[in-house]
C-alpha cells in the first residue's frame, strides 16, 4: 500500500514562477500616475483670461509752455510829448479810429483834467465794459498768482482812463475852437487789428529762428509803455496784431516728436482760459532740437497780450478691449467680395453659391454655409475649410462669378467660452503695457467677459480646453 502511494506523487524539477496579476497592475498604475504628474508639473499649463474694457493712449498727451507768433506792427511817436490814449489795451480797432494824441507843451493834459473833472460821467457802455474787465478777473483769480492782481490794477486804471478821455475828447474840442485856435490833431489807425500797449522783441520772430533760449522766460522781458512819462520821437508807442491767424511753438522730446510724425490736427486746452478748441499741427526740427506748431485762426484777442501760453495737447485715447498680446494669433482665410455672401438654409445661415455642372453641361448653384470671420467694406473673409482653392462662386441673381483663391491673414485669440478653441477675429487699435486695445461690439468680434486662452501658442483651434 506504502509503494503504491508513493507512486502518486510528481516531483517538478527547479522552483516554480508564482506571478502575482494584482501587483503587476498596482505598479503600473502607478508608474502611470507619477508620470503624469511629473509631465503636468513640468509642461505649461493654458491659462484662461477673461476680456475686460480698457483704453490706451494712442498719442501721448503733452502740457507745456509754449511761444506765440503773431503778425504784430509797432507804431512809433511822431513827435515828442505826451501820449493820450483813447482806445484800451488789447481792444480791436478799426481803420481809422481814434487810437492816440501827442501832447507837445503839456497844455492839453491840463485841458483834459479839467474836462474830466468837470464831467466824469461814464457811459452806459464804460460801465459794462469795466464791469466784463471785473468779472474775468474774480473768475480767474488764483492766489498763488498774485502778482496777476498789479496787472488788472493797472488794466482797469487804463480803461477808466481812456473813457474819460475820450469822453472828453468833444468838450476840448469845443474849447479849442471858441478860443481860435485849430482843432484837435487826432492820431487814427491805420490798419485793423488788436492794439497793444508792449513790446518784447519778439514782434519779428519766426519758428525757424526758435531755440531752447527763448524757453526761458527768465530772459524775457516785457517792456510796458509808460503813458505818465514823455515819449520821444520814434519810439514805440503801441502795437497791432493785423492777422487773426496765429501760431505757437512748443517743445518736443524726441520720443513726442516720433510719436506725432504724421499728425496733422490735434485737440488742445488751454487750462487758464478754460478754451478748448482744436488746432492745424507740424513738426520743425532746429539743429538738434524738435518742436510742434500749433495753427489757430481764432481767440487771438484772448492772448494777444501774451507771448508765453499754457497749453495742454490731449491725448489721443483709444477705447475696446483688453487683451494680453501673447493671446493673440494668426490663421489664414479665403477672401471673397461680400457682395457674393447670401443666405440660405432654415436657419438662413450665411454662405455662398457654389456653382456645379451637371451631366447636361448646365451651370447649377449650390447653396454652401460658410463661417464668416470678418468683414470691411468691400470684402469677407470666410473659413478655408468649407471650399478650396479654385472653387467657382456665383453672385446671387446675376450672372457675375468668382474664383475663389485668394487668402489673407487675420490675427484673432482662441475664444474657450463652450471649452472649445474657436478663432475669433480681433481688430487691434493700440497697444499698451504688453496689451492690445481691440474694437469691441464687433458681429464676429469678441465681447466684454468672453474668455480667452492667454498664451495662444499652447493649444490648437478646436482642442477641447479642461478647466
Amino acid at each position: 500500500m506504502r509503494s503504491k502511494k508513493n507512486k502518486r506523487i510528481i516531483r517538478i524539477k527547479g522552483n516554480p514562477i508564482n506571478v502575482n496579476i494584482g501587483l503587476i497592475i498596482f505598479i503600473l498604475v502607478f508608474a502611470y500616475l507619477g508620470i503624469s504628474c511629473f509631465l503636468y508639473m513640468h509642461r505649461e499649463k493654458i491659462a484662461i483670461y477673461e476680456v475686460v474694457k480698457g483704453e490706451s493712449e494712442k498719442l501721448p498727451g503733452i502740457t507745456t509752455t509754449g511761444i506765440a507768433l503773431r503778425t504784430e506792427e509797432i507804431a512809433t511817436a511822431s513827435s515828442t510829448g505826451y501820449i493820450n490814449y483813447y482806445v484800451k489795451d488789447g481792444s480791436r480797432v478799426a481803420i481809422n479810429e481814434t487810437i492816440y494824441t501827442v501832447d507837445e507843451s503839456g497844455s492839453f493834459s491840463e485841458l483834459l483834467k479839467e474836462a474830466a473833472l468837470n464831467d466824469h460821467t461814464l457811459t452806459n457802455e464804460n460801465i459794462t465794459e469795466i464791469k466784463k474787465d471785473i468779472t474775468s478777473f474774480i473768475s480767474d483769480y488764483d492766489r498763488n498768482s498774485f502778482e496777476n492782481t498789479y496787472d488788472f490794477k493797472y488794466d482797469l486804471n487804463s480803461t477808466l482812463i481812456e473813457c474819460v478821455n475820450l469822453n472828453s475828447l468833444d468838450t476840448i474840442n469845443q474849447s479849442l475852437i471858441e478860443s481860435g485856435n485849430s482843432t484837435l490833431n487826432l492820431n487814427t489807425a491805420t490798419v485793423s487789428g488788436i492794439i497793444e500797449f508792449y513790446t518784447d522783441g519778439m514782434e519779428n520772430l519766426t519758428e525757424e529762428q526758435i531755440t531752447k533760449e527763448y524757453f526761458n522766460q527768465t530772459n524775457y522781458h516785457k517792456n510796458t509803455i509808460d503813458r505818465d512819462k514823455p515819449t520821444e520821437a520814434g519810439s514805440p508807442i503801441y502795437k497791432t496784431v493785423t492777422d487773426e491767424s496765429w501760431k505757437i511753438v512748443v517743445p518736443l522730446s524726441e520720443e513726442e516728436f516720433e510719436a506725432y510724425n504724421g499728425v496733422d490736427v490735434v485737440n488742445i486746452v488751454f487750462p487758464s482760459e478754460k478754451i478748448s478748441t482744436s488746432a492745424y499741427f507740424s513738426l520743425i526740427t532746429n539743429g538738434s532740437e524738435h518742436y510742434g506748431i500749433l495753427g489757430l485762426k481764432r481767440y487771438m484777442i484772448q492772448f494777444a497780450g501774451k507771448r508765453y501760453v499754457d497749453v495742454k495737447i490731449e491725448a489721443d485715447t483709444k477705447t475696446g478691449l483688453k487683451v494680453p498680446k501673447s493671446a493673440i494669433t494668426e490663421k489664414e482665410f479665403f477672401t471673397i467680395p461680400s457682395d457674393y455672401i447670401t443666405t440660405g438654409g432654415d436657419l438662413k445661415d450665411s454662405g455662398v453659391l457654389i456653382e456645379q455642372i451637371d451631366d447636361n453641361g448646365e451651370s447649377l448653384a449650390s447653396f454652401t454655409a460658410v463661417d464668416v470671420i470678418a468683414s470691411d467694406d468691400t470684402n469677407c473673409y470666410i473659413e478655408s475649410s468649407k471650399i478650396t482653392s479654385g472653387t467657382i462662386i456665383m453672385k446671387q441673381d446675376s450672372n457675375e462669378r468668382y474664383k475663389v483663391e485668394g487668402t489673407s491673414k487675420l490675427q484673432g485669440v482662441y475664444n474657450v467660452n463652450t471649452g472649445l478653441a474657436s478663432f475669433r477675429y480681433v481688430k487691434i487699435l493700440s497697444e499698451k503695457n504688453g496689451y492690445y486695445i481691440v474694437e469691441s461690439g464687433t458681429k464676429y468680434g469678441l465681447q466684454v467677459y468672453d474668455q480667452i486662452v492667454l498664451n495662444s501658442s499652447l493649444v490648437k483651434e478646436n482642442q477641447i480646453i479642461f478647466r
